[in-house]
């Protein structure tokens, strides 16, 4: 592109006011082309790069730009964003502090400064910067929004709502909807965990109605639905899953099959999400069967013993294997739309999953004859920063039933919780058995009950018919429905909700107290807490 690097910088300024961002991107190449160090082409190009998602190119051209001039505000606030936007959050406070030392009335300086901390967990932090930012400016909508996450994530709700609904209110008015989205998104969520889902859904239908194609809005209003047991409004909404970022995209071949037209079809139904989602779903495989289809199960390879023999499905297939020919390929979980599933009609016919009796009879064998009840335990989900999930010596009063052999079924145990197992924490360790979910289906059905926290063990347990005792946070899962100590899903389930968010001591109390009225049992003495 011919030009001195004046005219073509001028003529960059003019396609980059115009919207033309290739046309400028070109100008900014020609001008490094010819001088290498001009710091307002680098610059230029350092935004264009973060603009486009190329955070790393991003870098490259402010990082130079940065050398020739290190005092420069813009610049240093744009590379800031570029560490960031390259998940560097060390490097983007570093950034952050320099300018702010430099220039500190810069706002989106301290409210870069207030995001890098939040992102590395140091929440304090992050909002004593973001309060200078607000300090400086009140009505500063992109620090009280990143306020609200750091008190969302430090569990100060009714403050996170009140510095998400500044950050609406103050929201410039050329914000993106997109933008405006995730503040409405925010906001919902931590109503919901105050137990406020009827206030989230009207904030959500609010903005839905202003901005209709937020497809993340459909999306969690109808979790909201389900929640509420409006199943008719969320399980149509639940199709937009497809749509929403962090989730699978649908295969092309996709599609809801219409039931009254289903008889002699070849229909292949393909497991989504966890598997507990499979557990609890599969349920609608033999109803399909029912109406005269042939039916093919596609799933996680370790669900395959447990799922194969299911009454109704021809063949169960793994992650890897060929498909069968098919004239209908359908997601599991869009099989409750496709048969219009409400709470009332919700398929709960218990057992729909069996053991594999020479399983069972090899539990029954190696866990003895030992007296007293027999009680299958899981308190974490795998994941550590999970709300439904906990740490064993959190189960300290369930623990500390007398004559009760506990015995955990699931596959992860962390330092601590091996340390309190050594301590004298009588759960017995079956880690080394449990080899696929027919083999934990085996050791729950030699139990007579099992208490677990909402994960894929409190789905297999309701789907075998066993006595099932669900720990749930303050707001659980849609599924569990609100304020309710039965599952419409699940006979033989008990549902426990803590009282108070966080509160795994306080609901493992109740569920001992329950745990010895059912079985006459005394409390037996532990060895001292390990905590401070």
């Amino acid at each position: 592109m011919p030009g001195t690097p004046d005219a073509l910088i001028a003529q960059a300024a003019v396609y980059y006011r115009a919207g033309a961002f290739d046309a400028a991107a070109q100008c900014g190449l020609a001008i490094v082309a010819q001088a290498p160090e001009h710091f307002d082409a680098l610059h230029l190009l350092g935004v264009l790069c973060l603009n486009r998602g190329q955070a790393a190119d991003a870098v490259c051209y402010l990082t130079r730009a940065a050398r020739l001039q290190p005092d420069h505000e813009q610049m240093n606030v744009n590379l800031g964003n570029a560490w960031s936007a390259l998940k560097l959050f060390p490097r983007a406070e570093d950034a952050s502090r320099q300018l702010v030392a430099t220039h500190p009335h810069n706002l989106d300086a301290w409210n870069n400064l207030g995001f890098a901390l939040g992102q590395q967990h140091r929440d304090e932090e992050a909002i004593a910067v973001l309060r200078t930012a607000l300090a400086y400016k009140p009505d500063f909508a992109p620090a009280s929004f990143n306020m609200g996450k750091s008190l969302t994530a430090l569990g100060r709700l009714d403050e996170a709502v009140a510095a998400f609904r500044t950050a609406l209110r103050f929201a410039p008015p050329d914000t993106s909807a997109e933008r405006i989205g995730d503040i409405i998104s925010e906001l919902g969520r931590v109503l919901v965990e105050l137990d406020r889902p009827e206030e989230a859904l009207a904030l959500l239908q609010g903005e839905l109605a202003r901005h209709p194609g937020l497809l993340d809005l459909v999306w969690n209003m109808s979790l909201l639905h389900l929640q509420l047991g409006d199943y008719t409004s969320g399980w149509r909404g639940y199709e937009s899953r497809w749509q929403v970022k962090d989730h699978d995209k649908p295969r092309p071949d996709a599609t809801i099959p219409d039931i009254a037209a289903i008889a002699g079809k070849r229909i292949l139904v393909t497991g989504e999400q966890g598997r507990g989602d499979v557990i609890q779903f599969v349920r609608y495989a033999p109803l399909l069967a029912e109406r005269g289809a042939s039916v093919y199960l596609g799933v996680y390879d370790d669900l395959i013993p447990l799922l194969s023999g299911m009454p109704g499905v021809a063949r169960v297939m793994g992650e890897d294997e060929q498909e069968p020919a098919y004239d209908i390929v359908t997601p599991l979980l869009s099989l409750p739309l496709a048969f219009g599933t409400k709470v009332e009609t919700i398929p709960a016919g218990v057992p729909y999953l069996r053991a594999d009796p020479d399983r069972v009879v090899k539990w029954k064998l190696r866990l003895g004859t030992e007296r007293g009840p027999r009680v299958g335990l899981t308190w974490s989900s795998g994941n550590p920063g999970a709300t439904r999930a906990t740490r064993l010596e959190a189960m300290r009063p369930l623990l500390s039933c007398a004559n009760v052999s506990f015995h955990a079924l699931q596959k992860e145990l962390n330092s601590t919780d091996l340390e309190f197992l050594r301590r004298g924490g009588r759960v017995q360790d079956h880690r080394a058995a449990l080899t696929d979910y027919a083999e934990t289906a085996a050791l729950i059905e030699a139990l007579d009950l099992v208490v677990t926290i909402d994960t894929g063990v409190a789905h297999l347990a309701g789907a075998l018919g066993k006595p099932v005792w669900i720990m749930l946070p303050y707001v659980a899962e849609w599924r569990w429905l609100r304020h309710r100590e039965d599952s419409p899903w699940y006979p033989t389930a008990r549902l426990f909700r803590q009282a108070a968010p966080g509160d795994w001591d306080g609901l493992a109390a109740r569920v001992a107290v329950a745990l010895m009225e059912r079985y006459s049992l005394a409390p037996i003495a532990l060895e001292p807490s390990t905590r401070a």
